[in-house]
């Protein structure tokens, strides 16, 4: 329980630093959604392009899925990525990204670069 909290703070933390001026944006929500679908057959990878975009990988399509982070609906799906066939395609994918926050689970390939 306290790991979730913790994960919960790092990521409000890391929207709130980029978007401190976004008045339309509820932050604790935006987070605990976010955190609600990172779930067995999608995992949240983190945030891109200041902390406006969620990325997810859809283990059931190999696939990756962007949400907003925005005033709107964080449930609406933005794009995808295909072809994520295996886990070093995912790898690379993540490596050559830019994060403005990303998931600890994912903190070591990046760290390892």
């Amino acid at each position: 329980m306290e790991h979730e909290r913790q994960l919960e703070a790092d990521l409000e933390a890391a929207i709130l630093d980029v978007r401190r001026d976004d008045d339309e944006l509820e932050i604790g929500q935006v987070s605990e959604y976010l955190l609600s679908e990172d779930r067995i057959n999608r995992y949240l990878i983190g945030l891109q392009d200041e902390c406006t975009r969620a990325s997810f990988y859809c283990t059931a399509t190999r696939s990756i899925a962007y949400k907003p982070v925005t005033g709107e609906s964080p449930s609406k799906l933005v794009d995808t990525v295909p072809g994520l066939a295996n886990r070093k395609q995912l790898r690379d994918w993540i490596v050559d990204q830019e994060w403005s926050w990303i998931h600890p689970r994912y903190r070591w390939l990046i760290e390892s670069e």
